[in-house]
């Protein structure tokens, strides 16, 4: 689940707790952390990187010790590792789902990754040039090309659905069917959706929190995402759900007219 504002948040966090700090389980200092799509990256002394993918229920904790263990000295049964930091508590991947990725070498090797070569434009980051340039002569439907990472990197299925809700537009719109002015649109919708989220700490849903335990506060104020049958926000009509691109999608009929 965790996406783009959720890994952001994530990283900041991480600086904030562990930055300088020796993982001892390596013998490497964490030297910087940086969010990639929706990937974490810790950069380490002696050229090394520690990343993670969150996937769909990960999390990366920074706990005490004795934390998150069954009082036996045995761990949750969640946690996929466990990392010893100099100050004499532990970076966690807790993954209830077990779909998570962890890398672990040098950074010639982990960049290789294909997720990595493949990523396109941050999402937070492109200006309105570059979705227009992305954008162009693309074929297809939006919400498809929005989840798809080689086209804008970080944007999952909550964002995608509160961005053309916010803009406007319907999820199935084909691409080609797109104005100057609803691309403008939807570049200003999706830097207010991610900026939002990430200002009220992300959404936790279900599994995912913040690094110290902290739960995210974006869920209960979003827009249409999970709201089938409710009262659209800006119009009052009722919120529909659809299968599309394989996910659940959420829009107003009235709102984003097909």
């Amino acid at each position: 689940m965790p996406e783009l504002p959720e890994v952001e948040i994530t990283t900041r966090k991480l600086k904030t707790l562990i930055l300088g700090k020796r993982i001892l389980n390596f013998n490497r200092k964490i030297l910087n952390i940086e969010r990639k799509g929706k990937a974490i990256l810790i950069y380490l002394s002696g050229g090394k990187i520690l990343g993670f993918h969150q996937r769909m229920s990960g999390k990366l904790l920074v706990v005490g010790r004795a934390r998150l263990s069954d009082g036996q000295g045995r761990d949750d049964k969640h946690i996929r590792k466990r990392f010893k930091l100099s100050d004499g508590r532990d970076l966690v991947f807790h993954d209830v789902r077990k779909f998570g990725v962890i890398w672990y070498g040098t950074a010639k090797k982990v960049l290789k990754d294909n997720y990595f070569k493949t990523l396109g434009e941050d999402a937070l980051t492109a200006g309105l040039q570059s979705i227009k340039n992305i954008l162009l002569n693309r074929k297809g439907k939006i919400k498809a090309f929005l989840l798809n990472q080689k086209n804008l990197a970080g944007i999952g299925n909550i964002m995608a659905d509160e961005i053309l809700w916010k803009a406007k537009i319907h999820p199935e719109r084909e691409i080609k069917t797109l104005r100057y002015i609803e691309v403008k649109r939807l570049w200003k919708a999706l830097k207010f959706i991610l900026k939002k989220s990430i200002k009220l700490g992300g959404s936790t849903m279900r599994d995912w929190l913040h690094p110290g335990g902290e739960k995210g506060g974006y869920f209960k104020k979003r827009y249409v995402y999970g709201r089938e049958g409710q009262k659209c926000f800006r119009c009052r009509a009722k919120i529909s759900r659809k299968k599309i691109a394989g996910r659940s999608s959420y829009f107003c009929p009235r709102c984003q007219v097909l």
